[in-house]
């Protein structure tokens, strides 16, 4: 600090003390005479009595820094007239106070507000960024590196200093977008595509689903494999710092697709969006999964053949047991009529998607002659080497209850059959027991299973 002080010359031969000046130590302190005749040249002494000269200070300013109690004043000479001297000033040097503050180092911009109380001596005054009313608030002052300071005065002389801390403000962690949910992923691994994270660190986990890792769990572009069958992934990606953590879920849904997939079309996709494998046998091309549209409607139990489905304009299906679950893993269950439509056209579209058709009895006779030995339902059933995988899904018979799961499964022909008052529709069955793939005549209210096959 500077401090300037201001001695007036005296005509007196000698001088007394005129004043005391108090002063920090290390204070830069300036002394000045008033205009006068002659040159003048400043003296120090240690008691304000025995003199001596300041070697290099003269002329009407002395600028000293305060280092010790100390005196000064002014000779002033002019020509042969004797020396005369300014009256003399006594310099009283005080320590400066030892001031500290201690505060954390770092913080998160969340927390709440923070009385300080790290600066010693006490009694001082704290300012900064964030800092109201003797508190941080660490939200004020925003993430990022922030000064704290303290002052303290000491209340008996004039003397203080300050005393500053950094403390880093953290912010929280961003929030975290595991990206949009993939489905119908007919490779064995994704390209993930989450947000990378600035404030924070990001991994990801699985939630649902087992057998399946990631080539880098810190990647927000990770690959995710699956190790097995499994198809259904639950993947969190949470982005983590010392303030928190955020977390956001993405559903993977992979697409098996079968061992013999059609040349050109894997896959095909019916009127309500849903995806299918497909499977090449001789030279057609079939669904390699029973197809699964339309609206679930309950079936009752009565003791008369009927059907709780109607020529409504509306695609309706039975689930097995009435549980929709049943027709998310085997398809649904159609009687004839609503399969064909409603039409009697044999190798008519039906509930089918466009270029593709309800199997004729010609159709099936086909897969019949490439199975040459008779074995065709060995080969078309779950687990068979054609990549069918007909499930033994059963059926709802035609007085409204379900049969034969796990045992056979039955798939619609568009084939019927009519003789005196009957007018019934044809099934082929695979039965689990043995490697036929047998023709049934049924009643057209029953429920089973369709697979579609291409138009050539």
């Amino acid at each position: 600090m500077k401090r300037l002080f201001t001695i007036i010359a005296s005509m007196a031969l000698a001088s007394g003390l005129s004043a005391q000046e108090h002063a920090c130590k290390q204070d830069r302190v300036q002394f000045m005479i008033n205009p006068h005749r002659g040159s003048a040249q400043w003296q120090q002494s240690s008691n304000g009595t025995d003199w001596s000269v300041l070697e290099g200070a003269s002329g009407d300013t002395l600028n000293v820094s305060a280092e010790q109690n100390i005196w000064f004043r002014a000779s002033i000479a002019e020509g042969e007239c004797q020396e005369i001297h300014s009256d003399a000033i006594q310099l009283i040097v005080h320590d400066v106070p030892i001031v500290s503050l201690t505060f954390r180092d770092s913080i998160c911009v969340s927390e709440s507000a923070i009385v300080l109380s790290g600066g010693t001596p006490d009694g001082g005054n704290y300012w900064g960024p964030g800092v109201i009313d003797g508190k941080f608030i660490p939200s004020e002052a925003g993430p990022g590196l922030h000064a704290i300071h303290y002052r303290y005065r000491n209340p008996e002389n004039i003397c203080a200093d300050t005393a500053s801390v950094l403390v880093q403000i953290l912010p929280l962690p961003d929030s975290a977008i595991a990206g949009d949910d993939l489905s119908t992923i007919t490779s064995d691994s994704v390209r993930l595509n989450a947000n990378a994270p600035v404030n924070g660190t990001g991994s990801w986990s699985i939630v649902n689903g087992i057998h399946g890792h990631f080539s880098d769990i810190n990647d927000p572009n990770s690959w995710f494999i699956r190790d097995s069958s499994n198809l259904g992934f639950t993947l969190s990606w949470t982005i983590v710092s010392r303030c928190g953590s955020e977390s956001d879920e993405v559903d993977i849904s992979f697409f098996q697709l079968s061992i013999n997939p059609c040349p050109g079309a894997p896959t095909m996709t019916d009127d309500e969006g849903n995806v299918y494998p497909t499977v090449q046998i001789g030279d057609q091309c079939w669904m390699a999964r029973s197809l699964n549209i339309g609206k679930m409607v309950n079936s009752t139990v009565k003791d008369q053949p009927h059907s709780n489905v109607s020529n409504n304009g509306i695609i309706e299906k039975y689930c097995y047991n009435n549980d929709p679950y049943n027709c998310d893993l085997y398809g649904g269950l159609y009687d004839w009529d609503e399969a064909m439509r409603y039409t009697e056209e044999i190798g008519a579209r039906g509930i089918c998607p466009e270029g593709w058709h309800i199997p004729s009895d010609e159709d099936w006779k086909e897969i019949v002659r490439f199975y040459k030995y008779g074995d065709g339902g060995a080969h078309l059933k779950v687990g068979g080497d054609s990549g069918f995988e007909g499930h033994f899904s059963g059926n709802r018979n035609r007085l409204g209850g379900f049969f034969s799961f796990d045992a056979t499964g039955y798939f619609m022909e568009s084939g019927w059959f009519t003789v005196d008052e009957f007018n019934d529709g044809y099934v082929r069955q695979i039965a689990a027991c043995n490697g036929y793939l047998a023709r049934e005549r049924y009643n057209k209210r029953t429920g089973v299973s369709v697979r579609c096959v291409k138009d050539k």
